[in-house]
């Protein structure tokens, strides 16, 4: 992983493939859409709507839309079934995506999508007049400024990365049935939670040694500055705790109901996780890894805003259609740490 992870870097930092970041430069990362055929295995159906209300949100406001990989579900679809459901959103994205050197729109591949690269894809599309991609340009990785280093996170790995076919045979045949028949879902590749942390402190670590901020998706988990939202709340519980004994009677009635909310998102958390927190990657991690979540929460999806001032974590919640920022950060301060880290 570490030596695609350095190869692809150095290619996305040339000149002509690197993309601005100025104080006018707006973006949004979203990734692992998983678009589907709209059946029940269909993990994106639930958050179609909600999407889109995001994608005309980012437009009115003129950001530019970062696809990340996975955003449509190739290992269990074909192309054409996905379009027959998803067409209008899939040409917002496009439109909506930034433009390279040559004008053509950038998108990014990942594990579940690699289809898009084959000889015979695009030439299938033309064959069936369904022209989406024609102006379309699929990267492997991307980089803001030479600041921001952009990437799905599969590269490396066998099953995802070098055997992909074999692993889209078994999803495709067994996988999908289970889904249909029992008319479920999944929240991420993060089925193992194990497997889920392994790569989690892989990206972490390569970041940290790299002196770069890099931005994943994959998982299927949200992080930022190498944070996750579990550890998030850990330290507001924290706050909470501390400014607790300090409080007057009214505010300490206000503090407990703050810190009973904290613990109830903690334990929903490791719910999700089998019991299992995220990993915790020092007492004070260098703030070099972020992640985009995923578009398949059960309660919404999770995205990153990048700006030349500041990088946001957001979530769109299922419920009244809300942006809710969940963290924000200053983004030089958080380059300069990157960069100038203690040894």
């Amino acid at each position: 992983m570490a030596r695609k992870f350095a190869r692809l870097k150095e290619q996305a930092n040339l000149p002509g493939k690197m993309l601005p970041l100025e104080p006018e430069d707006r973006y949004v990362v979203f990734s692992d859409h998983h678009k589907g055929d709209g059946s029940g295995a269909d993990d994106f159906k639930k958050n179609a709507y909600l999407y889109l209300q995001a994608l005309n949100y980012y437009a009115q406001e003129k950001f530019k839309l970062i696809v990340l990989g996975d955003s449509e579900e190739l290992w269990e679809n074909n192309i054409q079934s996905i379009l027959n459901n998803y067409a209008d959103i899939i040409r917002l994205e496009i439109k909506l995506a930034p433009s390279s050197a040559r004008g053509r729109k950038i998108r990014i591949w990942g594990n579940h999508d690699k289809e898009v690269t084959l000889k015979n894809f695009l030439a299938g599309l033309n064959s069936q007049q369904l022209n989406f991609f024609t102006h379309v340009e699929y990267r492997e990785a991307l980089s803001l400024g030479g600041q921001i280093f952009l990437i799905h996170g599969h590269q490396g790995r066998f099953f995802e990365d070098k055997a992909w076919r074999i692993s889209r045979w078994a999803v495709h045949f067994i996988w999908k049935s289970i889904q249909k028949l029992l008319n479920i879902g999944i929240d991420g590749p993060a089925e193992n939670p194990h497997l889920r942390s392994q790569l989690e402190n892989d990206y972490y670590r390569w970041a940290k040694e790299n002196q770069t901020i890099l931005v994943c998706g994959h998982t299927h988990r949200a992080m930022f500055a190498s944070l996750s939202h579990y550890h998030y709340l850990l330290s507001q519980k924290s706050i909470m705790e501390q400014k607790l004994k300090y409080a007057n009677l009214e505010e300490k009635k206000k503090i407990k109901e703050k810190i009973n909310h904290l613990e109830g998102e903690i334990q929903r958390v490791l719910k999700k996780t089998s019991g299992l927190p995220p990993p915790d990657f020092s007492a004070n991690p260098i703030p070099c890894y972020f992640n985009s979540g995923c578009c398949g929460y059960t309660n919404g999806l999770t995205a990153l805003e990048i700006e030349s001032e500041e990088i946001r974590l957001i979530k769109w919640e299922k419920e009244n259609y809300y942006r809710r920022i969940l963290q924000a950060g200053n983004l030089k301060e958080i380059i300069s740490q990157t960069k100038h880290q203690d040894q």
